[in-house]
């Protein structure tokens, strides 16, 4: 979403190739006025695709990449392209998150032991970052230690739209963000709702984003009173979204780890008071005032502050409005705008270098 929404709003002005991980039938196109150009293999294998992707990014690299004035990498300690030495152009690297040793946790060891050291070690290789939080900047300099050449903090964003929608206050709790159970903590929100859920029989929970997991598999243990009042809406965009995110009572991003979700920022502008887990990446959410913590990994008291919320309009609409004012000072444009100069920066500074 973060690629979409900056490069859209650069097309008219630059030459822009996203270059993506190949899927069976993927055809190399423009898309919403954007280059896609996709590299690997058709596999349905995902171990036997994402080597390929690595290795044949590396290859386009060598081949193309002294054609495009600079690249931006996007990290992901899945996929270490190691982009800087296959070619002479400038090479940003922009790391979104990190898992830290949740990675341990959540993957076998064949995956979690390699995603941990390239995550780690990874950053060391390049000089050039942008981070979308400062905690996440905090994290990764602290363990690489060097100073940087350019290290930059662009958040993410969200659309003017949401701003203007007109918030409702009915019968449901929202989840939005992928649904993937360790990492977004949904085993938590359903035992919290399903403790609160006999104090009031007509709220419903729903569930809306990509499914990682499986939405039945993560419902399967619930008892079947509790099945009927949980929905998964599916990946909603666009007014299905805004509408979604307007009429719901409250918002709650119960994440084990974090890096800057964008569904915190819509809910906010939604006009949404937001209960999110009070690991350091979420902390801004208390900090800003317009939502409330609750103690990562407990659903006891994600569900006491649940009940907390639902027992005071007028805490849910103070919280809302602050939320609403905190988010308009991020826009799409605006973080463009920022992402464009940063880029800019980076090609004038090595054409001088160059001369």
């Amino acid at each position: 979403m973060r690629a979409y929404e900056i490069y859209k709003r650069l097309k008219d002005r630059h030459d822009i190739t996203l270059l993506c991980m190949k899927y069976p039938n993927a055809k190399d196109r423009d898309i919403e006025g954007l280059k896609h150009v996709f590299v690997g293999t058709e596999s349905q294998n995902l171990t036997r695709s994402v080597l390929a992707y690595i290795l044949k990014t590396m290859q386009f690299v060598r081949e193309n990449g002294n054609n495009f004035d600079i690249i931006v990498e996007n990290f992901l300690p899945t996929t270490p392209f190691f982009t800087k030495f296959f070619t002479k152009t400038p090479v940003l690297l922009q790391i979104q998150g990190i898992m830290e040793k949740h990675s341990l946790r959540k993957f076998n060891p064949f995956y979690c032991i390699p995603i941990y050291l390239f995550e780690r070690f990874y950053p060391f290789l390049y000089g050039r970052f942008i981070f979308v939080s400062e905690i996440t900047k905090e994290k990764v300099m602290a363990v690489r230690k060097r100073k940087a050449k350019l290290c930059l903090v662009i958040p993410n964003g969200i659309e003017r739209e949401l701003l203007q929608s007109t918030p409702e206050d009915t019968d449901y709790i929202l989840f939005l963000s992928r649904i993937d159970t360790y990492t977004k903590g949904l085993d938590l929100l359903i035992d919290a709702f399903e403790k609160t859920s006999s104090e009031y029989p007509n709220l419903r929970l729903i569930l809306a984003g990509y499914e990682f997991d499986s939405f039945h598999k993560l419902i399967s243990r619930s008892p079947s009173f509790l099945k009927g009042r949980i929905t998964y809406a599916g990946f909603v965009t666009g007014y299905e979204k805004v509408k979604l995110l307007s009429r719901a009572r409250i918002f709650v991003l119960p994440s084990r780890h974090e890096s800057s979700p964008i569904s915190i920022l819509e809910a906010a502008a939604c006009g949404k008071p937001v209960i999110v887990s009070d690991i350091p990446e979420l902390a801004f959410v208390c900090q800003e005032g317009f939502g409330i913590s609750f103690s990562s990994g407990s659903a006891n008291e994600l569900s006491e502050q649940i009940r907390l919320l639902l027992a005071d309009s007028k805490k849910r609409e103070a919280l809302g409005k602050r939320g609403r004012e905190f988010a308009a000072h991020f826009l799409w444009d605006n973080i463009t705008l920022q992402f464009e100069e940063a880029l800019k920066h980076i090609v004038e500074n090595s054409k001088q270098i160059d001369g």
